[in-house]
This record gives C-alpha cells, sequence and structure tokens, in this order.
C-alpha cells in the first residue's frame, strides 16, 4: 500500500513539475514577444524623433532670411517631401507673395 501511494504521489509530483516547466515556457515566450514589441516600439519612436528634428532643421532653414530665398528652394522642397506642412509652408508662400508685390511696385 505505502508502494502505490508513493507511486501515486510521485506521479503527481512528476505532472506537476511538467505542469510547471510548461507554464515557464510559455511565461519566457511571452515575455520574449513582449520585449520585441518593445524593441519595435523604440525603433519607431527613434524614426520619428529623427524625422521631426530634421522637419525642425528644415524650417528653421526656410525661416532664415538672412539666406537668400533661392539657397533655401532645397530646403523648402525637401520639407514638402517629407509631408511637411504649418507655418513654415505659409511663410514660403506670404514671403512669395510679398516679393511679387514688391516687383510690381518697382
Amino acid at each position: 500500500m505505502e508502494n502505490i501511494i508513493g507511486t501515486i504521489i510521485g506521479a503527481l509530483g512528476f505532472v506537476l513539475a511538467a505542469f510547471v516547466a510548461v507554464r515557464q515556457v510559455q511565461a519566457e515566450k511571452m515575455q520574449a514577444k513582449e520585449l520585441e514589441w518593445q524593441k519595435q516600439e523604440l525603433e519607431i519612436q527613434k524614426q520619428e524623433k529623427a524625422r521631426s528634428d530634421r522637419l525642425m532643421f528644415l524650417a528653421d532653414r526656410i525661416f532664415d532670411t538672412t539666406i537668400p530665398r533661392e539657397l533655401r528652394l532645397p530646403f523648402y522642397e525637401e520639407y514638402i517631401s517629407m509631408k511637411g506642412n504649418g507655418t513654415a509652408v505659409r511663410f514660403w508662400l506670404l514671403e512669395s507673395e510679398r516679393e511679387k508685390k514688391a516687383q510690381q511696385s518697382v
């Protein structure tokens, strides 16, 4: 009788150990997926920051009236090609209108 009880307890212990091992593997897989997701998220944020920084740089050049307009044109074109919009574009267009009016009045 003691042998049967010992065998049953041993079998239950083995089943429990197998269950715990399976759960541990599942937990490690989930953690690996989570880490991969975080890595991808950080890469996306890095790319967004680089794009934002570049747009800021281009906008700064567009607004810099100490640089002749024709030399600022490549910055404006790149800004537009990166889907930049907003104040820099409005500034560029208003500046163009002002120059046209100035040339017409001369």
